[in-house]
């Protein structure tokens, strides 16, 4: 359930942590907010996301008054706003980056804007109606997404991409034999399917089948060089469904047959042996 309300803030909140999500607006005035031992200063227009069970305390640092927005939400109802669009930056947030947007990083345009959309949610109607709480969950999430430009979520994409695609491909690395799909993997990484597969592209060269079928057959290879387990069992330890479609990918990788392969490995192997003899 999504909680708003506009507070008068006259007293210090001494450190406690809850089970909710808590979205606090600056909207006049200056506090000090500390989370797990960090200390964050915010003024007008300022905004600090602050995820559940994260420790946190308010302090007053101005006598001039002070008026804050607290939005609140259970985790479960916070996951229901998500969509494939939205997934990567509501997770972001869940998990603790991004916390803050204040002075450092925003500019006077980004701080009216998350004051005009704050005023908005402070103003919107308080009903149980269907319609009223939908109209208060897409006012939300505008000042969800405003937080994060403000707090250079922008800026850092190319980074949080490349994060995810190592993440990727460390995935694919450690479950290569499993029954893997363009969308199980993206899932892995909470973005959706034609999303990820651009970036997996561009930051891989390979789409994510490529991929896969590049690291089964270097799996392949290194069991045939390394072992005397049958041809046929190589395929399927490796992810490999049937032994054509094995074949064919290691040829189109290495240019000769798996059994080819393992007599090279083997005759290299004789050669090296002879000759420190």
């Amino acid at each position: 359930m999504l909680w708003t309300s506009s507070v008068l803030f006259r007293q210090n909140i001494e450190q406690h942590k809850h089970n909710v999500h808590e979205m606090v607006v600056c909207l006049t005035g200056c506090v000090n907010i500390q989370i797990n031992d960090e200390q964050y200063s915010l003024s007008s227009g300022h905004s600090i996301f602050i995820p559940a069970q994260y420790a946190h305390s308010i302090h007053i640092i101005k006598q001039a008054e002070t008026i804050l927005l607290f939005a609140c939400i259970d985790p479960p109802s916070f996951d229901t706003l998500s969509t494939p669009t939205n997934r990567l930056f509501l997770n972001t947030l869940s998990t603790g980056k991004f916390l803050i947007n204040n002075e450092f990083q925003s500019t006077d345009n980004s701080t009216k804007k998350m004051l005009a959309v704050a005023e908005e949610l402070v103003n919107s109607p308080n009903s149980s109606s269907p319609l009223h709480a939908s109209l208060k969950e897409a006012l939300y999430l505008r000042l969800l997404f405003t937080h994060m430009s403000g707090a250079g979520y922008e800026e850092s994409t190319s980074e949080l991409a490349t994060l995810r695609m190592n993440k990727a491909q460390n995935w694919i690395h450690d479950n290569y034999a499993l029954d893997i799909t363009l969308e199980i993997v993206a899932n892995q990484v909470n973005i959706s399917r034609s999303h990820f597969a651009r970036q997996f592209r561009q930051h891989t060269g390979f789409s994510v089948i490529e991929y896969l079928l590049k690291v089964r057959c270097d799996a392949a290879a290194n069991l045939l060089a390394s072992s005397s387990t049958d041809i046929t069992e190589v395929a399927f330890a490796t992810g490999f469904s049937n032994l054509s479609h094995f074949y064919r990918h290691f040829k189109r990788r290495y240019g000769i047959t798996p059994r080819a392969f393992r007599q090279m490995i083997k005759h290299q192997g004789n050669t090296l042996t002879a000759k420190s003899a």
